[in-house]
């Protein structure tokens, strides 16, 4: 009886088929997403952006404004940001090609040095060769060029992202009935969206005034090393806080290597203990704090998300890689309470009590 009972409640189709038809799903959604990533970036970066400054046309609305007057509020803050975001990489970008061609000798001859050594220690002189040629000042010169007439040329990202915006506003001042509405057939997926946005809203405040803290101390901190350009590596360094746990160390090279052709290694060496410090202490210690549960991802999850969101969306994926795996999270993993047992494994701090509740559905 015991065997013929088993053989009944056995799944029609085997657990590895089912395994193996669900990645394959997941393949060919992942390779729709980088054909629609042209799409995709600026309609999620504008929705993040209106969830981020949410509270503030909420704020005149309970005190008896229209309500269009807090959505055209928050479409004109965001709007602000992203003109801000791209000016403020343009003029880096601008005053980096106006100064680094004065520093071109002594990027040379550290190069020659390094070869140098390369050589001794036993690399073929072609390989050296066709390393000082892809480094040469010259060509780096060449590529922020390039980055810099690709920030000029964000028009289509813009207006992408003005339109959505524009639609995104409108739409949000019957966004509370809608959430009702779901929430009344799918109260865990309404939930689950609310949870969303107050992850995400979390999300870019903290990031966005922990980089400017970051900023301005490494900032200060160039500045009294008499560091060239120290402005323009602390605006590096506050954008570089976008892309979780590895952003600063990518910031960190060019202010050491001005550092280094400026006023010597000891300088270079005063400058990556300082960032390095800085990082650790409010990024890897003192942010995870404030944030806690809120955000709701480790800082595992944090990192891998930024390897995977960048080959799934290209260069931007890494500024969201955090929202969307947010996103993701919500819809597939805290919408169903059969799924939400992988929190353990995602959340910052996984709550015993949530697992529970999960093992008895």
């Amino acid at each position: 009886m015991t065997k013929e009972r088993a053989e009944q409640d056995a799944p029609l189709i085997p657990r590895a088929l089912l395994l193996l038809v669900g990645i394959a799903s997941a393949w060919l959604a992942l390779q729709g997403m980088q054909a629609l990533a042209p799409l995709i970036v600026p309609v999620f970066l504008a929705l993040n952006l209106l969830i981020a400054v949410h509270p503030v046309g909420a704020f005149f609305t309970k005190r008896g404004l229209p309500a269009i007057f807090g959505a055209l509020l928050n479409m004109v803050l965001v709007l602000l940001a992203l003109f801000s975001f791209f000016a403020i990489i343009a003029w880096a970008i601008a005053q980096l090609v106006a100064k680094l061609p004065e520093y071109s000798g002594e990027f040379n001859a550290l190069l020659a040095d390094v070869f140098d050594q390369l050589g001794r220690l036993g690399m073929g002189q072609q390989q050296i060769n066709d390393w000082v040629s892809k480094f040469d000042a010259s060509n780096i010169m060449g590529v922020l060029n390039q980055a810099l007439s690709s920030v000029s040329s964000v028009s289509g990202l813009l207006g992408t992202a003005v339109a959505v915006l524009i639609f995104f506003a409108l739409d949000s001042l019957t966004l509370r009935d809608r959430l009702s509405v779901v929430a009344l057939r799918h109260s865990a997926v309404a939930s689950a969206l609310l949870e969303f946005s107050h992850s995400v809203r979390t999300y870019w405040i903290v990031t966005t005034l922990f980089g400017a803290v970051v900023a301005a101390i490494d900032g200060v901190f160039l500045w009294w090393l008499g560091v060239p350009m120290p402005a323009v590596w602390a605006v590096l360094l506050f954008l570089a806080n976008y892309i979780p746990n590895i952003g600063f160390v990518f910031a960190m090279v060019p202010p050491t290597l001005m550092a280094l052709f400026a006023q010597g290694v000891p300088t270079a060496i005063a400058v990556v203990a300082v960032c390095t410090g800085v990082a650790m202490v409010l990024q890897g210690l003192v942010q995870p704090r404030v944030t806690g549960k809120a955000v709701g991802v480790n800082a595992s999850v944090s990192f891998l998300s930024v390897l995977f969101w960048s080959w799934v969306l290209g260069a931007a994926g890494a500024l969201l890689s955090v929202p969307m795996t947010l996103f993701m999270k919500s819809l597939l993993v805290d919408a169903d309470p059969r799924a939400r047992w992988v929190n353990a494994f995602l959340a910052a701090e996984p709550s015993p009590k949530e697992v529970k509740s999960t093992s008895d559905v």
